[in-house]
């Protein structure tokens, strides 16, 4: 960004995009990691933050392509210089993301913040409260074993919300209808009382991808949700068994159209480089090979259904190995290949810690994937419990995707209203659309979640929860009464403490103190509370680039 303006341009600029001088240092701090060829001053020159939503694609990572059987590659990331604004107010030189000077995982309530918002979507102060009183095992344990906890009270509340997941008003086949698809999911992650398994299921929709633009007649989006939470933490080899018969993952795939005589090469190519080896790991022949294994394997009457006449029984020989493979065979063979435990052992890591995990911890989570005969909850248990995940370099090291965001911060302010727009209005704008990602590699990650345009609509998100209407109605200052709250300082250690898991420098505190005793201050007098000035420290807080990392 284009920084070398006079100080009275400097605040000119805030006041236009709706924001005090402290905000502005903040919301250009967490700019600075965008190319400042792409955010000029024509981006501060908006008037107000609301932006038109963009259909454009973020760029994805350029891979390193390496040998068969083997499994490494390399992101590239962006470097940035300093910058500086105006009178003397300079900015430290910041890394590709924002992170901590210090690491704080030594805490037990920030290391329960931290497990919370990567286990799940994160928790009320209550709720934190809770689990530290179980105890750190006892919550890994309980966050793992999902299927023992009721969660009656969900499936009532969804039902209760009647959505109408099949639009039959059509002459066509019956359309899902993705609004209300989107509005059950987001329901689904703040309310469940397994965050685990919802956080897996999110998962597995950004990696074994299908979309609704493709498949949306019939049940099939839908059915693959179930599939997903079903098989969260199933062996590897079952779910991909699953995946591979599910009717979403044939039509999205063209699955239902490779028959002997003309084999398509769509699943099987994406089975080996987007599920489960990666780029480089097999050769053409091997998915010309693989394809032919899956022939047959077809939809009739919205159902999985093998075509017997249409499969090619004759003998293939698939990386290295020859018989009369099936695709059940074809996943065998995957699953014994070592690059598919380091492949998975990487993505999960990734999801859960941090990029490009060190070789050894890939190779201890890789032994510990065979050896429990593909478990991915095996996998999970041990990130969730290992030095790596609590580490200086995991904590707030992961941007959250555009519903990490969302759902963590109406679970955080305990938002209970209808939101079946909350979709199409904030989400899509910030770049994922639930249930219909980009294309087979799924939705962004990691820095590709930010850019000039998405950006600013994560600020007109943290505005509109932060007025608590519209969308978001919630009662800041009951929530505030209610933990016995009346003066300015705790009020803003009470934020700092829901949102930053209370790490932030004095400096930075001392600011939001003035600033809130400032509103709260008229004519020499001090008013009480109230959703507005409260709701302006909500939205400082949450606009930070603190609360963007997870």
């Amino acid at each position: 960004m284009a920084f070398n303006r006079d100080r009275r341009e400097f605040l000119r600029t805030a006041a236009k995009l709706g924001l005090s001088a402290g905000a502005f240092l903040i919301f250009e701090q967490a700019c600075s990691f965008v190319d400042s060829t792409s955010t000029s001053d024509s981006l501060l020159a908006t008037p107000e933050p609301k932006v038109t939503p963009t259909s454009t694609r973020i760029p994805r990572p350029t891979y390193t392509t390496t040998p068969v059987g083997t499994s490494s590659y390399t992101v590239s990331t962006p470097t940035v210089t300093p910058q500086s604004v105006g009178e003397g107010i300079v900015y430290p030189e910041p890394t590709a993301f924002p992170v901590p000077s210090e690491s704080p995982m030594t805490d037990p309530r920030v290391r329960m913040g931290h497990l919370l918002r990567r286990a799940g979507f994160g928790a009320t102060r209550e709720k934190t409260d809770e689990f530290l009183d179980m105890g750190e095992e006892a919550t890994v344990s309980f966050l793992l074993e999902y299927d023992q906890v009721d969660d009656t009270d969900l499936e009532e509340r969804i039902s209760a919300l009647n959505l109408d997941l099949l639009d039959h008003s059509s002459k066509t086949p019956p359309t899902l209808k993705l609004v209300d698809l989107q509005h059950m999911a987001i329901t689904r992650m703040i309310y469940t009382k397994r965050p685990l398994q919802e956080k897996m299921v999110l998962f597995w929709h950004g990696l074994l991808t299908s979309g609704f633009k493709k498949v949306g007649r019939g049940p099939y989006i839908l059915d693959q949700d179930d599939l997903f939470r079903q098989h969260a933490l199933s062996p590897y080899d079952s779910l991909l068994k699953a995946v591979a018969k599910d009717p979403a993952m044939l039509i999205w795939l063209d699955s239902r159209v490779n028959k002997k005589q003309k084999p398509n090469e769509n699943f099987a190519r994406e089975l080996m480089e987007l599920f489960s080896m990666g780029v480089g790991t097999f050769t053409e022949e091997d998915v010309r090979e693989a394809a032919r294994g899956f022939t047959g394997w077809s939809l009739r009457k919205k159902q999985f259904s093998f075509e017997r006449d249409q499969h090619d029984f004759e003998m293939k020989t698939f990386l290295g190995v020859t018989g009369n493979h099936d695709g059940t065979d074809i996943i065998d063979i995957i699953m014994e290949q070592p690059v598919t435990s380091l492949f998975i052992s990487k993505k999960l890591f990734e999801f859960f810690a941090y990029d490009n995990p060190e070789p050894r911890v890939l190779a201890e989570l890789s032994s510990t994937f065979n050896s429990s005969g593909y478990s991915i909850k095996a996998v999970v248990e041990q990130i969730l419990t290992s030095d790596e995940f609590y580490s200086e370099r995991a904590y707030r090291a992961k941007i959250k995707s555009p519903t990490e965001l969302v759902v963590g911060a109406m679970l955080q302010l305990e938002v209970d209203t209808n939101w079946e727009r909350i979709g199409p209005v904030y989400l899509t704008p910030m770049g994922q659309e639930l249930f219909n990602p980009f294309d087979v590699s799924g939705w962004p990650n990691g820095g590709e979640w930010i850019n000039s345009s998405t950006l600013l609509n994560r600020l007109n998100f943290v505005h509109s929860i932060s007025l608590a209407s519209g969308h978001f109605l919630h009662d800041i200052v009951g929530s505030i009464k209610s933990r016995n709250i009346d003066s300015t300082v705790p009020a803003v250690d009470y934020f700092l403490d829901l949102f930053l898991d209370g790490i932030v420098g004095g400096e930075e505190k001392a600011v939001l103190v003035a600033y809130l005793d400032g509103l709260l201050t008229k004519n020499g007098s001090k008013s009480s509370f109230n959703n507005s000035t409260l709701g302006s420290l909500i939205y400082l807080v949450m606009a930070s680039p603190d609360y963007q990392l997870a």
